[in-house]
């Protein structure tokens, strides 16, 4: 039971409320808040927006941890909007749900140490794209992402030291889409923290290793709903 209040607490903030729902209601009006301010001016021009929805499989590691590899399988889903800049440049935001982490299974290898970390954001990514033909585009942004919730067990025990997550992150990203039906793309994408998720444990700050850093690659399959 103990464990189990343990996990539990780590859906609550400090005043023993759920946010998990919340947290999601609020980003998805923040999401349809932001692209129409965006995009409200490319309207007026009269040039049209279109969108779909995307979902995958995260592989993550986190910089600077115990475990090595990406070895964190996790759900990556959600929504994309985008418009034309130019015949060969896109604007595209979208709204993710993304399971990140790390992951170390014991094995004779590593002495049997365990390690699991779960780290699940909301994800706010602000993309550019160049289309280099009608099927290849290659992609580079920002994104902005909100820790939803984290859990953290090593060797089976959750007294692991946490020094604390930081509940907002900022990440740089680069990737390629491949459109192999007229609805249908596949993509790839790899996502890096420009500072840190967690600081260390130590509190050990030395240039460059300030901290832990979550690294992502992503393989997402991409349904147009509304497309040119």
């Amino acid at each position: 039971m103990g464990r189990y209040k343990d996990m539990k607490q780590k859906y609550l903030n400090s005043d023993g409320k759920d946010v998990l729902w919340k947290s999601l209601v609020g980003y998805v009006f923040v999401f349809i808040l932001v692209c129409g301010m965006l995009f409200i001016n490319v309207g007026v021009q009269a040039q049209k927006v279109y969108g779909g929805i995307v979902a995958g499989i995260n592989g993550s590691q986190v910089a600077g941890d115990v475990a090595s590899g990406y070895d964190k399988a996790g759900i990556h889903a959600g929504f994309f909007a985008y418009t034309h800049l130019s015949e060969k440049s896109v604007f595209q935001m979208e709204l993710v749900y993304s399971q990140k982490g790390a992951r170390k299974n014991p094995s004779e290898k590593n002495g049997f140490q365990q390690y699991i970390l779960r780290l699940n954001y909301i994800d706010i990514p602000f993309i550019y794209k160049y289309l280099y033909n009608d099927r290849l585009s290659f992609e580079g942004g920002l994104s902005y992402g909100y820790l939803l919730y984290h859990y953290e067990e090593a060797n089976f025990s959750l007294n692991v030291g946490d020094a604390g997550f930081h509940t907002h992150a900022l990440n740089i990203m680069v990737g390629l889409n491949y459109r192999f039906a007229d609805k249908w793309a596949a993509g790839f994408r790899s996502t890096n923290s420009l500072y840190q998720v967690r600081d260390h444990t130590s509190g050990a700050t030395r240039f460059p290793n300030y901290g832990q850093y979550n690294d992502v690659l992503t393989l997402t399959l991409q349904y147009f709903l509304w497309r040119e």
